[in-house]
């Protein structure tokens, strides 16, 4: 019988206090600050300890994260450059060409802004591709509102809930779920699958209905990009040269294509994958600098990669000061900030919990999914990924569940909901690129997204 101490309950005092932060649509990094030192305090009984042991617990969790920060940075750098020297217009220039019916286009684009943002994120993914992809879509007979539900189901339902190729959601669950990455992403593949072949078509049948109701009617649509602040930020851009770009798109396919074979042939996973895909990156921008931009290259690839990283830190900043809280919970990285005598508060809680509740595998996965949803609230995704995998393993481990399945189902819930599906302040970037309102596109994702998300459970229940 595990024996719980103070340490324990403020432990879970504070877990249960950044939920219902959360379910107010409050940020919880205050929460977290406090948590950490209050908990600190108690678990080393000095005070000065603990007001260390808070700034110790952020560098833990900035060790952590710090490759995922960084991939997804530079990724954002490297798109600003494609966007800006032309070579993603190039890029997607036979794309367009496909977009020749509303039905197709909901099809095409959807798929391609998936893609797209498996590989450089959804955020840039939507601005990039939107800007490339929208006007034909519209023009093909694509409604407004059509094209962002198609962009925030396939971009964020899709593409983020499981990001394989980045592994920064699936990275920030595993090491606080304590599991490989290549487990939490394996489990996600099965939830993709089911939530995909019931949420997409059923967006679909709700798409149809408005073709066929505008049938012959003209789309009303005013271009994103007509502020004069976002025209005179064009005409600073440097297009390459045509015969740059002729060369460089083979180029830049073939390296990707590389490290794709080199991660099957090496089997590099986690860690080892992205550092691969990072190194390229790196090649490419300096590539791209060179040859797109000539002489100004080296200022250009110095300014893209400051916003690269301004972006990323954007992103992950209150996501570093959550997880430092749910890292002193953990027992390896515990041990990192109290020292060696640290204990796993977390395991003990769901021992606990299981000794005193018999959890099988049904009442667990609707715990794990509800409270996914829940940190999905204020509207990001990441900042709940500290809590869903630290909570996969509170859960999983005594109750012999498998932990990576948990922490992938608390991970698909949390970023679907806040990442940018049924939550209408999640859904600003999807709005502001089609000029429609954020709150129109939760209420048609709603149904198909939930209906998606039921699915998904039950996956989860098969697969624990």
């Amino acid at each position: 019988m595990v024996e719980l101490t103070a340490a324990h309950w403020v432990y879970a005092f504070f877990i249960v206090a950044v939920l219902v932060t959360m379910t107010l649509r409050r940020e919880t990094p205050l929460v977290c600050l406090v948590a950490s030192l209050v908990l600190a305090w108690v678990v080393t009984g000095s005070f000065v300890k603990a007001v260390q042991a808070v700034f110790n617990s952020m560098t833990v969790a900035f060790s952590e994260l710090l490759g995922i920060i960084a991939i997804i940075s530079i990724i954002v750098a490297m798109a600003k450059m494609l966007e800006e020297t032309g070579l993603a217009e190039m890029m997607f220039r036979p794309v367009q060409k496909m977009l020749v019916s509303p039905e197709i286009a909901f099809w095409v684009m959807g798929v391609v802004i998936m893609l797209v943002a498996w590989v450089i994120w959804p955020s840039p993914a939507i601005a990039l591709v939107g800007a490339l992809l929208l006007p034909a879509a519209i023009k093909a007979g694509l409604s407004p509102i059509n094209a962002a539900m198609a962009i925030s189901m396939f971009g964020y339902g899709c593409a983020l809930t499981t990001d394989f190729i980045i592994q920064g959601a699936p990275g920030i669950t595993a090491k606080t779920a304590g599991v490989p990455i290549d487990a939490v992403m394996w489990k996600s593949l099965p939830m993709l699958a089911v939530w995909a072949a019931i949420a997409l078509p059923l967006s679909f049948r709700s798409v149809r209905r408005d073709i066929k109701a505008n049938a012959g009617k003209p789309i009303e649509w005013a271009p994103f990009e007509a502020s004069a602040e976002a025209l005179k930020e064009r005409e600073k851009w440097t297009a390459a040269r045509p015969g740059f770009k002729k060369i460089a798109l083979p180029a830049i396919a073939i390296l990707f294509a590389l490290d794709v074979v080199g991660m099957l042939v090496f089997k590099l996973r986690g860690g080892d994958a992205t550092a691969l895909l990072g190194g390229t990156v790196g090649i490419v921008m300096v590539f791209v600098a060179l040859g797109g931009y000539g002489r100004e290259g080296f200022e250009k690839l110095t300014e893209h990669t400051r916003a690269g990283f301004m972006f990323g830190i954007r992103i992950f900043a209150p996501v570093l000061l959550i997880a430092a809280f749910f890292f002193m919970g953990s027992p390896g990285t515990a041990k990192a900030i109290f020292g060696e005598g640290a204990k796993g508060l977390l395991f003990d809680l769901g021992q606990a919990l299981a000794n005193t509740v018999p959890l099988s595998a049904i009442p667990v996965a609707v715990i794990q999914a509800v409270v996914g949803g829940i940190t999905g609230l204020d509207g990001s995704g990441f900042s709940g990924l500290p809590l869903v995998g630290t909570l996969a393993q509170a859960l999983g481990g005594p109750t012999n569940l498998d932990v990576a399945t948990l922490g992938a189902l608390g991970q698909f819930f949390a970023v679907a909901v806040g990442g940018g599906t049924i939550i209408p302040w999640a859904l600003i970037p999807a709005a502001a690129i089609t000029g429609t309102d954020p709150v129109e596109i939760a209420g048609r994702n709603l149904w198909p997204a939930m209906a998606g998300f039921a699915g998904v459970i039950i996956v989860a229940i098969f697969l624990l």
